[in-house]
This record gives structure tokens, C-alpha cells and sequence, in this order.
């Protein structure tokens, strides 16, 4: 009876890890791009608040970027990028808080110029307190949160394209 309750715990943990292995979990790891994304020509179409952590993403996951979209395997086209912000919470005649949403949308296309899946679309959103005796510090923080947007952004295109190409 006392060597079954030192199992005990081994036993829940072994019976933890081959559900979870089961039903597909895991660990978000390095991300690893599907060959179609071996050399990819990105058109940022004006959108450089996005591309330049993009492609600064797809370097170093391995990719090469390529000056021509002849000589790369896919091309992916940022459409559009933008944020847009509102008030959530005004008080008085000044706001509180802001949301911020960042959209993005991109295609992808492989070598042959067909494209690979429907127009894209990833969004990321925020909230933000606006201190009002801190103006600066409001608009610094605005500055910061808009950078973390990008790269959380650029995160979920990296998975969206594997996403593609494996499907």
C-alpha cells in the first residue's frame, strides 16, 4: 500500500503527458516555415511599420528574403496594415482609456505567381490607460504598445503562413 501511494504522483504525470500527447498539444517551440518559404519576395505595398519586423521575423527563422519575386519560392503581399484607435472610456471632457487595433491583411503566392490560400487578415488588439496629468508619458506608452502590436502581429503571420502551407 505505501510503494502505490509513492507512485502515486509518477503515475498522474505519465497519465498527464500521454493525454496531452494525444490530443495534439504542444510546446510553441522555434517555428519552422514549410519549404514553400525557403526564399520569399515580400511587397510591403508602403506598409514599413510592419514589413521591417517581418522580414527581420522571417530571417531568422531561416528564410531568405530575395530581391525579385522570380528568383523566390512564394511571394507574400502585405494588402494593408493599419491601426486605428478609440476612445473606451471618457470621463468628462477628457478620454481614460484607448483601445488600439492593429489589422493586417497579406496573401501569399508561390513561385508560379497562383496564390496559395485566400486573403488573410491577423488583428491585435490593446487597451490603454490615458493619464491625463502624464501626457508624455501617455504618448510614449501609446509608442511602445504600437511596437509590441507589430511584433505580436508578425508573430500570428509566421503561424498563419505554416498554417497555409501545411494545409
Amino acid at each position: 500500500m505505501n510503494q502505490f501511494i509513492l507512485l502515486r504522483p509518477q503515475i498522474l504525470f505519465l497519465m498527464l503527458s500521454l493525454f496531452l500527447a494525444g490530443c495534439g498539444f504542444q510546446l510553441r517551440g522555434d517555428l519552422v516555415l514549410p519549404e514553400l518559404y525557403q526564399r520569399v519576395y515580400l511587397v510591403d505595398n508602403g506598409n514599413r511599420d510592419i514589413s521591417k519586423p517581418l522580414k527581420a521575423a522571417l530571417e531568422s527563422v531561416g528564410t531568405k528574403l530575395e530581391p525579385t519575386a522570380e528568383s523566390a519560392t512564394s511571394v507574400v503581399t502585405l494588402l494593408t496594415s493599419g491601426v486605428q484607435r478609440r476612445a473606451l472610456n471618457v470621463a468628462g471632457n477628457s478620454v481614460r482609456e484607448y483601445e488600439l487595433q492593429l489589422n493586417v491583411a497579406f496573401v501569399v503566392q508561390d513561385h508560379e505567381g497562383r496564390q496559395v490560400a485566400e486573403q488573410q487578415t491577423v488583428s491585435v488588439i490593446r487597451n490603454y490607460r490615458n493619464n491625463i496629468n502624464n501626457v508624455l508619458g501617455s504618448d510614449n506608452e501609446e509608442v511602445i504598445i504600437r511596437k509590441e502590436m507589430y511584433q505580436a502581429a508578425v508573430i500570428k503571420i509566421l503561424r498563419r503562413m505554416k498554417a497555409i502551407a501545411e494545409y
